[in-house]
């Protein structure tokens, strides 16, 4: 049974990076359209971290998933990660993404903490990110990253900033 099937089951989505990148995400950046609406897709620099939830086409109480277009400056150099409040910032050094045979590298994985202000006044928050990116992804007219976002509501959904 796929992934898809046990979400319309009422089972948690909860796919396997190697699934995220080889399915989930090379299918979007192909154009190619989902039998059911899954994963939504947000300009996540648009949005504070405790604004996502809510545009997350699959409801959870604990991680929520986008498609994203890589977020470039305005010259087009270097990924940006800010938002009105704060910044996402990459914590540790990227993963690879093997494929099922784990003889090929697929992709990579990277983790962002998000910190609210900036400079050294910037405080880290409880939110989230792990980016996937396809070694694939310049094969494609439309590149994508798929986005896994974790972190806490409060109880009224509202931000919860530790």
């Amino acid at each position: 049974m796929s992934n898809i099937d046990v979400q319309l089951l009422g089972y948690r989505f909860k796919p396997t990076d190697e699934e995220i990148i080889s399915y989930y995400l090379e299918r979007k950046m192909a154009g190619l359209h989902f039998p059911h609406n899954v994963v939504n897709q947000v300009d996540i620099c648009n949005f504070e971290p405790w604004e996502l939830p809510r545009l997350s086409a699959l409801l959870d109480d604990k991680e929520w998933y986008f498609f994203s277009k890589p977020c470039k400056y305005g010259n087009g150099k270097g990924i940006k990660r800010t938002t009105q409040a704060g910044y996402w910032k990459v914590t540790c050094s990227d993963r690879c993404v093997w494929d099922d045979s784990e003889e090929n590298e697929i992709g990579k994985k990277t983790t962002l903490v998000f910190y609210i202000g900036r400079g050294s006044k910037a405080v880290k928050t409880n939110w989230m990110i792990h980016e996937y990116h396809s070694y694939n992804a310049t094969s494609y007219q439309n590149a994508f990253v798929f986005c896994r976002l974790t972190g806490q509501l409060d109880d009224d959904g509202s931000n919860s900033h530790s």
